[in-house]
């Protein structure tokens, strides 16, 4: 490996990087009394262009790409529910690490 080279890998980092979601309906949900609670369903679109996907908020650029998987692991977990089925919970769960050269992060 020339000097170069060796540059090129050390510049290298990982973004932590989340798809688009698309809001597609919200509803009011009665509250005991109090006021209506808001919820709403969501579409992430994980097969958007990587350079619509956003980088998670106040998250570093990590120099290596197992400390970012880490972050996701640490956040997205199974949880089982009573009738036995179990979902991914957490808010990066849908996330990815992209490395900060990936071309695909480039405007077109």
């Amino acid at each position: 490996m020339n000097l170069r080279h060796a540059a090129a890998l050390v510049l290298v980092g990982w973004y932590l990087m989340t798809p688009p979601v698309q809001q597609v309906k919200c509803w009011s949900v009665p509250n005991a009394g109090l006021a209506s609670i808001r919820e709403c369903q969501a579409k992430i679109d994980s097969q958007a262009p990587l350079r619509k996907w956003e980088r998670v908020p106040d998250s570093q650029v990590f120099e290596y790409k197992t400390d970012c998987e880490r972050a996701i692991s640490n956040d997205c977990h199974r949880e089982i529910e009573p009738d036995g089925t179990s979902n991914l919970e957490g808010g990066l769960c849908n996330a990815e690490c992209i490395a900060t050269d990936d071309p695909r992060l480039q405007e077109k």
